[in-house]
This record gives structure tokens, C-alpha cells and sequence, in this order.
């Protein structure tokens, strides 16, 4: 027999590289490792490692989860026939780091994103490699641009330069998307279109586009729109052009900044509320006092993966009334207690649920928003190292973080309505500031910049910005700063009907993928697998990642691309090969 039975990955980065390693396991596991050719396409060229943990990429951009949850699992060694795989070592194996013996008061480690690269192309090299000697596997540099239906359920593809035909089946792992420029970044664009003086730059990534930047010296004033994780990478990337970090206190990782520029007011970040990201605990140690028990989880877990529950919900209330005793409970357990919490715990858990349903809300156990951003940093930093009591609000947020894995794994496909699932997605994204916070050393840098004067906070809260002939003008009542190069650092959402990349536009029209609700990405079953509008259709076209945010909470981060998602695809579509060559064969 020499048929063989065609399927296609487009998108090869951390995701779709783990799919097509789970996909060989299965099949290798059932030994139906034959009659099947996968087409793996990468429009970056960046194969197992994708454009986020480019192996190119500048030092500067760090991982935000610390090696030490960093649990990538070893590949065992495939050995089927004639194709031989080797065992490849899990990410703590390879760095040569066991975290069971370090200290945990020792702080944590949060490598450049170009070391992970590394570890994931070296991965996906060993992998791919004995499957192209064998015939299996075919990578392809080449954006695709349309996946069709054809009538005898076979798909084909398009690319920028080719049309690929006869597919059987097909997964979709494509990461961040394009999406349409805001009103206010499309008006951006035309202005700096027709000032070769100034610059704006759409995205914070790759970084080095605006490093060698021409109008980037020592007399630029840079404007920053986000206040977020991409903006510490863009700030951290241009500080390090002029200057330097000297760490002054390793125990902390307080830090000055030393530059012999003599620079000031380089860089003015803005942002909607002006809140800084809150870093995460120093070390295992203080983490630690964060973390609920087994049985806390279990409790938790059960109840907020009821089927009748979700059913019932009219909002994320039920969500929030099972978290709160657990962090109401940790809170007022921790280490240094906090002088002021004299209430109860049932006052704890109500100011819990309240300050999840309005983050704005103001406490004497909350951190005031309306501090100064600097003030802020400085206190969060101070919690973070265990060098002042913990504010409830930082309690929550670590304690969420620590909950996120069940939350993930219990409300993915759940019973609750769309729009419930909508409120649910926007209650974990408003927890995000603190539960995927950058390491304390980030905010260390950020106030050492501050304090050298290479960074201005005095406009991050939410400025009026004129355009000029000089470039963006950000006024107030008494002082006004004018910026002549402009960084969008602020990542496209999953919002599926914004999305303006030709695949899933295609996608769209040919009534392939419904949104799950006007905001957020497409509806998938438990497999990964698309549910086009007409339901009762069953198409062999899967898609896993971010635009299946809404069927699935929490898709963005490397350990979920390395989690149970890319298995649960690759053992249906193993299953679904393994009838194939029952029914062909006999």
C-alpha cells in the first residue's frame, strides 16, 4: 500500500512543534507510525521556537515564569522500525539546574526568551530531523493565506506562493494574529508617514527595529503607549543601549542605573490607568506562603467545576465565592501579618469578592490606586522581597496565580453561557497585573531608571497627546513633553472578529469558524477541533492557542503550550489515523 494520508500544521512554534511531538508518540505507541505524510508550515522560519522565543532575539526580553515551574517534560526515545528518535531532556535536565537543591530563599531565575529558544529549537531539531530522513515530515517557509473545504471533506491550502491540495486533515496553532490599527494608531500611522523625523513603531517586537532606529540617540524623547510586561522589554532594551544595570543589593535585586550620556526624560510610558505591573515573590520561599493546600484546591476545584453550577451562572460570582475563603484564609496566615487587618474572615472573603468584581475599589487593606505609579513599585517590590506586610489585593493576586491551573483546566469547555465565559475571561485578565507579573528585578530596574531620570512617569496616567510638527505632545495644566519616536507596546487581543490576517478571514467567510462571543476567539470541542456554524457538521480542521480563547481560558503561556491541549489533538488525530489504515488496509 502507498497511499498515504496527509496532514498539516500551520504554525510551528512552541505549540504546534508539541503537537506534531505528541502526534509521533501516539502513533509511534499504537504502530501506526505509517502511510502518513505531515506538511509543517512556518511563515517566520522560525521552526520549534516560533517569533516569541526567537533564538535571535535581544537579551533584554526575559521570560515572566521563573525556571524553577519552568517544567518542560523529557521526550522518551521513539524507536519504530526504521526510524530512530533520541530521548531529548526536560528543560531543567538541560539547563543543568536541579531546583529541588537550591535554596529556597535563593531568588528566582527568569532567563532571556532567547535561552528557552534555544532549548525549543534544539527539541523540535532532534525531532523533525529523523522524520524528514523518513519521509514523514516536509517543512514549508511560506505563509499560508487560505484553508478551504473542499466538497469530499479534503482540505486545501494556500500559501503566498503555492496551493497545496488533498489534505485529510489539518491543525491551526498560529499564535498572535494581526488584527485591525485602532483609530488611534491608524491616525498615528498616517502623521509619522509624513515626518521623516519621527517614528512610530506598531509593535514592541522585534525590539532591535526601533534600536536601530536612525532618530534613536541620546537627544530622543520616546513615548510609550502600555504600561505593561512588552514595555519593561522595550524599556529595559533602550536603557541598555545607553547604560548600564549595577545590582546594589542581591538579596532584593535593588539595582542603579549608570550611563555616561547624562540623558534624562528618554523614556514616558502611558497607559489607560497608570497601574504598574505588580512583580511576582522573590524567591520559593516567599512564594510559598501564597500557595493553598491540596485540599483548598480540591474543595475549590469541585465547586467551581460543577455542571449544574456553571449551568445556573448568571456571572462570575460563583468563581469568586469559591476563591475567596482560600485567599481570605492565606492572607491572614501570612508570615507578617498585615497591622491593620483586625476583621474577620468572613469580612476578608467580602472584600475578596469585591475587590475582584471592581479592582478600583478602595480599602485600608487594598493598595490605593490612586497612588503615585512610583509609590506603588516601591511597595509592591517591598511585599515581593517579604520586607513589608502584604496588601490584600497583592495576596489575591498571588493566590490566583497559584488557583489559574484549575481555573484553566475546569472552566475549558464548560456549561456556563457565553457570555458568562466572557465575564469569567475579563475577571482572570483583570487578576493578570499581578498573577503574571514580571520578577522583582524588573521593577527594580524600572525605579532605577526613575531615579536616574532616563525614565518620566509624570504622564503614564492616561495624558492628552496633541501631534505637532516636532512629534506627540503630552500636556497638562503646568508642563507639557513632546515625544518624536512613539513604541505600541500594548498586544493585540484574541478577539476573533478583529482579527485581520487573510487565513482566518477566509476562515470566516466560509462560515468554518463562529466566534464564541463578539470578543473574544472561535468555538473548538474538547480535542481542539473547529465547530463551524452548522453544528451538526464535523470538519477534520482543529486549532489550538490563543484564537480559541473563550472554549478554553488560558492559552498564552509556554507551559500551556507545552500542556494538556497538544496532547488531547494529537491523540484524537492519532485515532483518527489509526482508523484510516484499519479501513484501508482491510
Amino acid at each position: 500500500m502507498t497511499e498515504r494520508r496527509k496532514i498539516g500544521i500551520i504554525g510551528v512554534g512552541p505549540r504546534g512543534s508539541y503537537a506534531l511531538e505528541n502526534l509521533v508518540v501516539e502513533l509511534a505507541n499504537t504502530n501506526s507510525l505509517t502511510n502518513i505524510q505531515v506538511s509543517l508550515f512556518e511563515a517566520t522560519g522560525k521552526f520549534g521556537h516560533g517569533p516569541v522565543y526567537d533564538i535571535f532575539q535581544a537579551s533584554t526580553n526575559w521570560i515572566n515564569i521563573t525556571e524553577r515551574v519552568l517544567e518542560l517534560k523529557r521526550r522518551g526515545p521513539i524507536d519504530v522500525n526504521t526510524l530512530k528518535i533520541p530521548l531529548f531532556p526536560s528543560y531543567h535536565e538541560w539547563v543543568g539546574k536541579d531546583f529541588k537543591t537550591i535554596p529556597t530563599y535563593t531568588a528566582d531565575t527568569y532567563p532571556p526568551r532567547a535561552q528557552i529558544g534555544e532549548y525549543l529549537s534544539q527539541r523540535f531539531e532532534s525531532l523533525i530531523e529523523p522524520l524528514i530522513n523518513s519521509n514523514i515530515a516536509f517543512l514549508y517557509e511560506e505563509k499560508i493565506i487560505e484553508v478551504k473545504l473542499l466538497d469530499n471533506n479534503k482540505i486545501e491550502i494556500k500559501s503566498n506562493t503555492t496551493t497545496y491540495e488533498d489534505f485529510d486533515e489539518i491543525l491551526l496553532t498560529i499564535g498572535h494574529q494581526p488584527t485591525k490599527l485602532s483609530q488611534q494608531i491608524s491616525e498615528w500611522d498616517d502623521f509619522a508617514a509624513n515626518n521623516e523625523d519621527i517614528n512610530l513603531f506598531k509593535s514592541p517586537y522585534p525590539i532591535a527595529d526601533f534600536l536601530n532606529c536612525k532618530n534613536l540617540n541620546e537627544k530622543s524623547t520616546i513615548g510609550i503607549r502600555g504600561f505593561g510586561l512588552a514595555m519593561i522589554d522595550v524599556v529595559r532594551g533602550i536603557a541598555e543601549k545607553f547604560g548600564t544595570f549595577i545590582i546594589t543589593d542581591e538579596k532584593t535585586k535593588s539595582c542603579r542605573y549608570c550611563s555616561d550620556h547624562g540623558i534624562k526624560d528618554t523614556l514616558v510610558p502611558f497607559s489607560l490607568d497608570g497601574l504598574p505591573p505588580v512583580p511576582k515573590p522573590l524567591n520559593a520561599q516567599i512564594d510559598k506562603w501564597f500557595e493553598p493546600t491540596k485540599e483548598q484546591i480540591l474543595d475549590f476545584e469541585e465547586k467551581i467545576g460543577s455542571d449544574l453550577i456553571q449551568k445556573n451562572a448568571k456571572g462570575p460570582q460563583f468563581l469568586m465565592t469559591a476563591f475567596a475563603p482560600i485567599a481570605a484564609n492565606i492572607f491572614l496566615n501570612l508570615p507578617i501579618p498585615s497591622k491593620k487587618s483586625k476583621l474577620s474572615k468572613e469580612e476578608i472573603e467580602e472584600l475578596v469578592i469585591r475587590w475582584l468584581g471592581d479592582n478600583t475599589y478602595e480599602h485600608s487593606l487594598i493598595t490605593s490606586i490612586y497612588h503615585s505609579a512610583k509609590k506603588n513599585m516601591q511597595d509592591f517590590v517591598a511585599m515581593a522581597t517579604g520586607e513589608k506586610s502584604v496588601s490584600l489585593d497583592f495576596c489575591i493576586g498571588q493566590v490566583w496565580r497559584h488557583c489559574q491551573p484549575s481555573i484553566y483546566e475546569q472552566l475549558s469547555f464548560n456549561q456556563c453561557s457565553d457570555t458568562v465565559v466572557a465575564e469569567i475571561i475579563a475577571l482572570d485578565e483583570s487578576t493578570k497585573r499581578y498573577s503574571y507579573g514580571p520578577p522583582v528585578e524588573s521593577i527594580q530596574q524600572l525605579m532605577a531608571l526613575v531615579e536616574a531620570g532616563f525614565l518620566n512617569l509624570n504622564w503614564v496616567n492616561s495624558p492628552d497627546i496633541d501631534l505637532t510638527e516636532d512629534g506627540w505632545s503630552f500636556k497638562s495644566v503646568n508642563e507639557s513633553i513632546t515625544v518624536n519616536i512613539m513604541i505600541d507596546s500594548v498586544l493585540d487581543s484574541p478577539k476573533i472578529k478583529a482579527v485581520n490576517s487573510p487565513v482566518v478571514k477566509s476562515m470566516i467567510s466560509d462560515q468554518l469558524i463562529e466566534a464564541v462571543h463578539d470578543d473574544l476567539g472561535v468555538t473548538t470541542d474538547s480535542n481542539g477541533y473547529l465547530i463551524p456554524k452548522n453544528k451538526d457538521t464535523k470538519i477534520p480542521i482543529a486549532l489550538l492557542g490563543r484564537l480559541a480563547k473563550g472554549t478554553i481560558i488560558g492559552v498564552d503561556a509556554i507551559l500551556e503550550c507545552y500542556g494538556e491541549r497538544p496532547r488531547k489533538w494529537a491523540k484524537q488525530a492519532a485515532d483518527n489515523h489509526t482508523d484510516w489504515l484499519n479501513k484501508t488496509m482491510f
